[in-house]
């Protein structure tokens, strides 16, 4: 049987090490800015002689878990609150915490693209998927985070990756990546429940795109195409008049329309996954396409180690 590992680094004003937790919770998710991770420690938790708890908020956090002492990096960050009650809980965010410190600095364009608003705030390790022009733009934000934030609500996202044991920002609209896929999960194999996809036909979808451009006036030009009594999906793009928005739009729908599978899976915590991940998928030995991981949570502890990936759109049969 294969044994539970984990790691877990924590600095401030000194440098701790655990290698126990009851539980520890990692939630990786496109559709936010933040990832973040809860630790549960034991309810007896000695800190070298110290009295009180010593982790203070801000402290630096790396996590590691693992089987047999085949640890992976699920989490690094910092901390944002520990609890006063026992057993002891510490949560913490991923890069996202500084941004939300940093205060955003007030300028005004006539014209930028994103990769020069992002740059002008002091972002330097940034992916910018798909460049977007803003048109006339004003930063009147009080962070930087608060700036990404109102970013996308017009449709750019943006969140922290792991890149080579370093935190990079990704910023945009599409986040596509290929079309192969790091790992095949499958029934009987790897995939320990499946109760909770469900596969859709194109057909038998009803969906209603509206789509949004915000023009360098700050002006806005609106369209909607699909089904008119279809579930309404609203998108968001820039510098895009009405025949070209159109356009896109009909593209967005083909490819939400598509056949495949929707939902979550369960599976074992080796190997981790990451959002924007293209996985495949195989049920009873039928293969059900590769797909673009949306969300994972990642749950550590009594119960045992798994993985709850959430699917994506499909990117290839």
């Amino acid at each position: 049987m294969l044994r539970l590992s984990l790691h877990i680094e924590i600095s401030g004003s000194r440098r701790w090490e655990l290698d126990f937790a009851s539980q520890v919770e990692v939630v990786r998710d496109m559709e936010c800015l933040t990832d973040t991770c809860t630790i549960t420690l034991p309810k007896r938790v000695k800190w070298d002689g110290e009295s009180e708890t010593p982790v203070r908020r801000g402290d630096g956090v790396k996590v590691w878990l693992g089987y047999d002492d085949e640890l992976e990096l699920a989490f690094a960050g910092y901390v944002r609150d520990v609890g006063y009650k026992t057993p002891i809980v510490i949560t913490c965010e991923d890069e996202m915490y500084r941004l939300k410190l940093t205060p955003a600095k007030p300028v005004a364009y006539r014209s930028v693209d994103l990769s020069t608003l992002l740059a002008d705030q002091g972002l330097t390790e940034v992916r910018v998927m798909g460049e977007q022009m803003l048109g006339a733009y004003r930063v009147t934000d009080a962070t930087v985070a608060s700036l990404l934030g109102r970013l996308s609500e017009n449709g750019i996202r943006s969140f922290y990756m792991m890149e080579d044991g370093r935190s990079v920002l990704y910023s945009g609209v599409l986040f596509e990546r290929g079309t192969q896929p790091v790992q095949v999960f499958r029934t009987g194999q790897n995939i320990i429940s499946d109760q909770n996809l469900t596969q859709q036909k194109a057909e038998a979808m009803r969906i209603k795109v509206k789509a949004v451009s915000l023009l360098p006036d700050n002006t806005k030009v609106k369209v909607e195409v699909g089904d008119g009594d279809g579930e309404l999906r609203t998108v968001h793009t820039y510098n895009k008049q009405e025949t070209e928005l159109r356009a896109w739009a009909e593209q967005e729908l083909k490819r939400m329309k598509v056949d495949g599978l929707t939902g979550s899976f369960t599976t074992f915590g080796y190997r981790l996954v990451d959002k924007l991940d293209n996985i495949g998928i195989i049920i009873d030995g039928v293969k059900m396409g590769v797909y673009q991981v949306k969300k994972n949570v990642i749950k550590f502890g009594v119960s045992g180690y798994r993985q709850e990936i959430t699917l994506g759109y499909r990117v290839r049969s």
